[in-house]
C-alpha cells in the first residue's frame, strides 16, 4: 500500500508522462473513445477523477447538468468550465448517491489502494449511474515499466471481479487500445500495419490501455467480503455536487474554479 507522499508522486509522475508526446498520442486516442461512452450518461452531476485536466474535454457532448474534476494536487485541478476540487480518490468529500456517473481516467494507478477506491466511488454513484473506467493494461508488453514502478495497475479481469462484487452491470466488452504501443514499433511497414490492424479488429487482450463502461444496478455486497466491507465515511458530504456554486460552497474544502484556488470557510 502507497503512503500519500508515494501515490501523490505517482501522480505527479503520470501527470508528467501525458504530457510528454507519447503521453499527447495516446491521450488523443483515448478521448475519442472516452467521448463516444461519455454521450451516454445523463443526470445532473458527473464527477471526472484523473491526471489530465484536458482529458474533461470529452465531456462537451455529455448530457449532464454539471461537471467535477477531481485531483490529489492543485497541478491536476485546473479546467475550464468545470467545478474543481483537490481530493483523493479514496475519500470523496460527496454525499453518497450523490452523482449520476463517474470517470476514473488513470485514476487507479495512482490510488493508495485501488479496491478503496473503487469502493469510494461506488458509493457516490446513484444506482442507475454509470462508471467508466480507462487504465493501463498489466498484462500488456508496453514498455512503460519506468513509470508503473511508481504506481499500480489493475487488470480488466480483476476490475470485473470488483464491479459484480459492487453491484455493477457491464455495458459490452471491455475495448483494447494501443497496440501500437503494445509492438514498440514505428508501424512503417505494411505488415505491422496489418498486424496492428487485425489486433485492434480482434481486440486481443494486449493492448496498453483497456477501457470498460459498467452501470450501478444496486448497492449489493457479498457479505463478509473484507475487500470490500463498508467504512463510515470519513470526509463531510456536499449537498448537492457540483450543481450550483452554492452548493459546492457549503462545505469546507479547496476548490479550484476558472481562476484560481478558493479557500472555503467551514459550514
Amino acid at each position: 500500500m502507497q503512503r500519500n507522499g508515494e501515490r501523490t508522486a505517482g501522480f505527479g509522475a503520470l501527470a508528467d508522462w501525458f504530457a510528454s508526446e507519447p503521453g499527447q498520442d495516446l491521450l488523443l486516442r483515448e478521448t475519442d473513445l472516452l467521448r463516444e461512452r461519455v454521450r451516454r450518461f445523463h443526470g445532473d452531476c458527473l464527477l471526472w477523477l484523473g491526471p489530465v485536466t484536458e482529458a474533461t474535454g470529452a465531456t462537451s457532448r455529455c448530457m449532464v447538468k454539471s461537471r467535477l474534476f477531481a485531483a490529489p494536487s492543485m497541478r491536476g485541478a485546473h479546467c475550464e468550465n468545470v467545478v474543481s476540487l483537490v481530493a483523493h480518490t479514496e475519500s470523496l468529500p460527496l454525499a453518497s448517491n450523490s452523482v449520476d456517473g463517474v470517470v476514473l481516467h488513470h485514476a487507479l494507478e495512482y490510488a493508495r489502494d485501488p479496491r478503496t477506491a473503487m469502493r469510494e466511488v461506488t458509493r457516490v454513484i446513484r444506482p442507475g449511474g454509470r462508471l467508466l473506467v480507462c487504465c493501463f493494461n498489466p498484462l500488456s508488453l508496453w514498455a512503460v515499466s519506468r513509470l508503473r514502478r511508481r504506481m499500480g495497475t489493475v487488470s480488466a479481469f480483476r476490475l470485473n471481479e470488483w464491479l459484480a462484487v459492487l453491484g455493477f452491470v457491464r455495458e459490452g466488452r471491455v475495448h483494447y487500445l494501443n497496440y501500437r504501443a503494445t509492438l514498440n514499433l514505428k508501424l512503417t511497414h505494411p505488415r505491422w500495419r496489418q498486424l496492428s490492424g487485425w489486433l485492434n479488429r480482434t481486440q486481443a487482450p494486449l493492448g496498453g490501455v483497456y477501457l470498460t463502461l459498467a452501470t450501478k444496478e444496486s448497492l449489493a455486497r457479498i457479505p463478509g467480503s473484507p475487500a470490500f466491507a463498508r467504512t463510515p465515511e470519513r470526509t463531510p458530504p456536499l449537498a448537492v455536487p457540483g450543481a450550483t456554486r452554492a452548493a459546492v460552497a457549503s462545505h469546507a474544502g479547496t476548490v479550484v474554479r476558472r481562476g484560481g484556488p478558493e479557500t472555503l470557510a467551514s459550514s
